[in-house]
This record gives C-alpha cells, structure tokens and sequence, in this order.
C-alpha cells in the first residue's frame, strides 16, 4: 500500500492541474524560466527566450503543473506532446531535436506521444521526515504519474520520452517499464531514448494498484467532480475533440462501480 504520508503529500501538499487557463500558461513560462533556461542556455545561446519558453509544440501538447497548496506556488511542470491525424507537427520532439535516428517506424500508429520539457523547481518548502533528495523523488513521480492519468483519458499507442537514467530507475521502482530505443545522446546533457507501448499499461494485480495507480484514481476522481477546466482546454485545442477522451466512459464507471473501480476498468478495452 502507498505510505499515507506519501500520498497525502502528492495529493494535499500538492496538486497536479492541466494547464488550461492564460494564468496557467503564465505559470508554466515561470517555471521553465526558473528551472530551464539557465540550463538550456549552458549549453547554447537562445535567442529568443519568449519562444523558448512557450512555443507551437506547447499548442499541440498537454502540459501539467506541479502546485505547492499551502503557498499556490507552481514548483514544476511537464509537457505531453501529441500527434494525431489533425495536428500540424508530424514528428515527436525526439525526431526533431533530439538526433535520434531509425525510429519512424515505431511512430506511424497515431496517436503518439513525447513527456518532454520536464521541470522540477530546485526551490522547495521542507517536508517534515523526507530528505530533500526523497521530496524531490516523490516529487518528480508525481510529475510523472501526469502523464499516465493523461494516458487514461486520451489513449495513445506509444508514449516516448528521452530522460537521464536517474528518472528511469524512479519509473521502474513503480513498476513503469519504458523500453530504451537507441544509444545515448547530448542532448542538453547525456539522455537515453525510451518508449512505452500501450499494452505495458495493462497490467493487473499489485502492479496496477501500486503507487502510480493510487494516484492515478485519485487524480480521475478529482477531474470527474469538476471536468470543467479539461473540458474548457479540449474545446479550446484545435486538434483534439471531446469524442477523442475517455472521460466522459471514465465518470460513468466512477458513478456505477464506486470510487474504488479497478484501474483496469478505467483504463478500458484498448
């Protein structure tokens, strides 16, 4: 079972919102300001950082943020680039910026896509009985658990990503499988190219309902009581409809199974 500790941290000290409103948007350039772009500028110079900081691959993605309660500040962010058959990029970031080659054929089942733009604000309160290294662990799974509530509600056939070893390995330890797909690249630092298929999502048992399905049930839940927000950014993208999520399947289930439904039955017939 979660530690109760843990999850009241990643669900009452802090809260996962999709980024759906112009004050979230203004939120998610603080961030990358913050965490980002002095990182990204060590390794070039970035001419035009208004770009940079929100750009047209940000307008065909779902992006999250990480929220700190007790004080509303924003501490971190993550980005789900998408592409289907309406979207004007064809390619996922990893084609385009990342120099990883021979991969077109594990991309032509649509939709697809890339967790990228990962950041973790290096300034954070003190949690009483973690470490700062174990807060920003936990803190960064919560990160990550966004993009498998977002698997949820919009199913792709495979989620890539190109991260450092060390986010790989706190993937795994929940039971997050992502397959490496190429050789290392410098890529704003060394970065592995990984890939997840939709059937490593179907799971059962102990593995479903560990720490990552915990959160990813509460997550549901709270979207299903006020669907608002989701709804108010699918009407506002013109690249997705509101037939292209399982919400509307997901807040029924909610209602005839309970709240404790299985993930499996959330997750639905792929």
């Amino acid at each position: 079972m979660f530690q109760e500790q843990i999850f009241h941290l990643l669900t009452k000290e802090y809260s996962l919102v999709l980024a759906s409103s112009k004050e979230d948007i203004e939120a998610v350039k603080s961030v990358r300001k913050e965490v980002l772009l002095p990182k990204y500028q060590t390794f070039e110079t970035i001419e035009d950082e208004a770009h940079f900081l929100f750009n047209q691959d940000d307008e065909q993605s779902f992006i999250y943020l990480l929220r700190h309660n007790p004080t509303q500040r924003y501490v971190g962010t993550i980005r789900v680039f998408f592409v289907n058959p309406v979207t004007p990029i064809r390619k996922i970031p990893l084609q385009m910026y990342g120099n990883i080659q021979d991969i077109d054929h594990l991309t032509q089942a649509l939709p697809i896509c890339e967790v990228s733009r990962f950041a973790l604000s290096k300034n954070l309160d003190t949690y009483e009985g973690l470490s700062s290294l174990q807060l920003r662990a936990y803190l960064s799974l919560a990160l990550m658990a966004a993009t498998r509530i977002n698997f949820f509600l919009y199913h792709y056939t495979k989620i890539f990503a190109i991260m450092e070893r060390s986010l790989q390995r706190i993937l795994k330890r929940q039971n997050v499988y992502f397959e490496e797909i190429g050789e290392a690249v410098e890529y704003y630092g060394m970065r592995y190219p990984f890939m997840i298929k939709k059937e490593d999502f179907l799971v059962s048992g102990e593995q479903t309902e560990g720490p990552m399905g915990q959160l990813t049930r509460h997550y549901l839940k709270e979207l299903c009581k006020n669907p608002e927000p989701f709804w108010q950014f699918i009407d506002n993208n013109p690249y997705l409809e509101r037939s292209d999520t399982e919400l509307e399947r997901i807040r029924q289930l909610f209602n005839t199974e309970g709240e404790d439904v299985s993930l499996a039955l959330l997750l639905g017939d792929l």
